[in-house]
C-alpha cells in the first residue's frame, strides 16, 4: 500500500513538472509571437512611411513645377513648407524646401574646362575666413586638388594642396577623388577639413548651385563674401529688407541704405532666381518613421540626389 502511494506521488509530481513546463513554453511562444507580430507591425508601418516620405517629395517637386514668376522668395508657396499634414487615418507628414543656390557651390571651384576658377576661390577665401577657419588657403587648395582631375600640386602657391601622393602617406591611406563632391559629408576626407569646420560651413555652401548667388535666401557672411568691399552691415541690410519684401529684381538693390555702391560691388554676381533646391520630408505612420531629402532641379523639375534615411 505504501508503495502504490508513493507511486501516485510521483506521478503527480510528473504532472506537475510536465504542466509546468507546458505553461513555461506556453508563455515563451506567446512571448514570441508577440514580439514576431510587432516587428511586422513597425516593418509594415516603416514601409508605409517610406512611400509618404517619397510621396513628399513628389507634391515639393510639384509645387516647384507651379512656380512660374520671375523670382523666388521667402512669401511664396513653396517657402511655407508642410508641417504635421495628415494623411488620411494612417499618418502625418512634413516638408519643408529650401533654395540651394543662396549657397556657395565649392564644386565650382573648378571650371569645366579644369582650371581654377579665380572669382569663387576669392569668395570661398573670404567666407572660411569670415566664419574663423584657420588655414583657410590650405584648406581651399586641398579643397581643389580633390575636385580637379590631375595630380599634380605644381600650380598651387606655397605649397598648398593634396593630391594622390598625401593620401596614400595617411594612416589609413586613402585617395584623392580627383572630381566633383557629391556631397557636403565628403569634406572631412579632405586633407585638413574636421567636422567642426564642415557643420561651420553647412549653412553657407553647397555642392549644386550656378553661377550665381540667389539674393532672396544666401546668408549674410556669404552675401559679405561675394566682394571684397562689403560690409556686414550691407549684408545685413540686404537680409532684413528681404524677409518681409523679396528683392523681385537685383536693381531693387538700390532702394537700400548705401544701396547703389552695394549694387556696384554684387549686381553681376546674383540673381532673384533659384535653379537648385533642397526637398526635406519627415513622414510618421505609427512605429514607422521614414526621412528624405532630395536635390531638385527646378529648371526641368528633375530629380538630381535623393537620400532616404
Amino acid at each position: 500500500m505504501k508503495s502504490i502511494n508513493n507511486e501516485n506521488g510521483m506521478v503527480l509530481l510528473l504532472v506537475l513538472f510536465i504542466t509546468a513546463l507546458l505553461a513555461a513554453l506556453l508563455s515563451e511562444l506567446a512571448f514570441s509571437t508577440l514580439v514576431d507580430l510587432r516587428l511586422a507591425e513597425t516593418y509594415r508601418d516603416s514601409t508605409r512611411a517610406y512611400y509618404l516620405a517619397k510621396g513628399g517629395i513628389q507634391v515639393g517637386s510639384m509645387v516647384l513645377a507651379d512656380d512660374g514668376n520671375d523670382y523666388d522668395g521667402n512669401d511664396e508657396l513653396w517657402a511655407q513648407g508642410i508641417s504635421n499634414y495628415p494623411v488620411g487615418d494612417i499618418g502625418i507628414v512634413s516638408i519643408t524646401i529650401t533654395a540651394l543656390d543662396g549657397k556657395i557651390n565649392i564644386n565650382r571651384l573648378i571650371s569645366n574646362s579644369d582650371n581654377i576658377d579665380v572669382v569663387v576661390k576669392d569668395r570661398c577665401l573670404r567666407l572660411f575666413n569670415i566664419l574663423g577657419i584657420d588655414a583657410a588657403q590650405e584648406h581651399i587648395y586641398a579643397l581643389i586638388d580633390w575636385i580637379d582631375s590631375d595630380n599634380r600640386s605644381d600650380n598651387n602657391p606655397g605649397g598648398y594642396g593634396a593630391e594622390a601622393e598625401y593620401y596614400a602617406g595617411q594612416t589609413p591611406s586613402s585617395f584623392c577623388k580627383n572630381a566633383a563632391l557629391d556631397t557636403l559629408e565628403e569634406l572631412q576626407l579632405v586633407a585638413g577639413f574636421t567636422k567642426d569646420e564642415v557643420d561651420k560651413l553647412r549653412p553657407h555652401v553647397s555642392v549644386y548651385g550656378g553661377d550665381k548667388i540667389h539674393l532672396n535666401s544666401a546668408s549674410v557672411e556669404v552675401l559679405c563674401s561675394l566682394a571684397k568691399d562689403m560690409e556686414m552691415s550691407d549684408a545685413e541690410a540686404i537680409v532684413a529688407q528681404r524677409k518681409d519684401n523679396p528683392f523681385h529684381t537685383v536693381d531693387e538693390l538700390n532702394i537700400l541704405p548705401n544701396g547703389p555702391s552695394i549694387y556696384i560691388m554684387i549686381h553681376d554676381f546674383v540673381d532673384v532666381k533659384a535653379q537648385y533646391y533642397r526637398i526635406n520630408t519627415i513622414a510618421s505612420i505609427a512605429d514607422g518613421r521614414c526621412r528624405t531629402k532630395a536635390t531638385i532641379n527646378k529648371t526641368d523639375n528633375t530629380l538630381i540626389y535623393m537620400q532616404i534615411y
